[in-house]
């Protein structure tokens, strides 16, 4: 073999090898700023409940994540910049079920503020829950420890903050109206019932429930008119 192709053999080999190391790097650095143990939720909940989740992120099916470490992920972000536009991680829903439960994570961790960090510390979460969690756990987490807005943090807590019932007597509906609250807690009901309403409304819709057998006022009649602490 001539010196040329030796030579060009070498320099990739040693760019692959530097793509490498910087990948993994920057995997370290974000892992860095989480425990060494992930708290894991305190309450299972039923498979009703987090298929109410799932169907919020716009899952559909059984609940599922796909196993990834640095290298893969960064494989398919640069698939899908490159080629096709499809989500990096996979379906958008199972991308959604480990951001949200990363993001919840690390906003419980003394991690470093600055956006470029608290990113690559996102990524390392979600890589640790894609490998360390089921979905169920992962799904059960984010129910125990998303805001609702009126104080309540978890779904438990939410159930008597805005129905006035533990959480294993809500309705159907209830659960549906308040799982629908998890991404936008701002929209408190007697601040926006409109848009809460229209939230409840379109999940139900994506639970298969016929139009016309939802009413957000029959079916959220016990809906507290509680002053609102956010």
């Amino acid at each position: 073999m001539s010196a040329w192709p030796k030579w060009i053999v070498g320099t990739i080999l040693v760019l692959a090898a530097a793509f490498v190391s910087m990948v993994y790097g920057l995997y370290w650095q974000g892992a860095s700023a989480l425990p060494r143990e992930l708290s894991r939720a305190q309450h299972q909940y039923s498979d009703d409940v987090r298929g109410i989740y799932w169907a919020s992120l716009g899952g559909e099916g059984p609940m599922r994540v796909e196993r990834l470490d640095p290298l893969k992920l960064c494989w398919k972000v640069l698939h899908a910049v490159s080629i096709d536009g499809r989500e990096p991680l996979g379906p958008r829903a199972s991308h959604s079920l480990m951001s949200e439960a990363a993001r919840l994570i690390l906003s419980r961790a003394r991690t470093d503020s600055r956006p470029a960090n608290r990113i690559v510390a996102e990524i390392a979460a979600m890589i640790r829950l894609s490998n360390e969690w089921r979905p169920e756990q992962i799904a059960d987490y984010s129910l125990d420890t998303a805001w609702f807005g009126r104080n309540a943090r978890g779904l438990r807590a939410a159930a008597p903050a805005y129905f006035g019932v533990p959480a294993d007597r809500l309705t159907r509906a209830e659960t549906i109206a308040l799982v629908g609250m998890m991404k936008f807690p701002s929209r408190e009901p007697m601040r926006n019932r409109e848009q809460f309403n229209e939230r409840y409304a379109y999940l139900a819709g994506e639970l298969g429930i016929d139009p016309a057998h939802i009413d957000p006022q029959r079916d959220l009649a016990r809906l507290t008119p509680a002053a609102v602490t956010q």
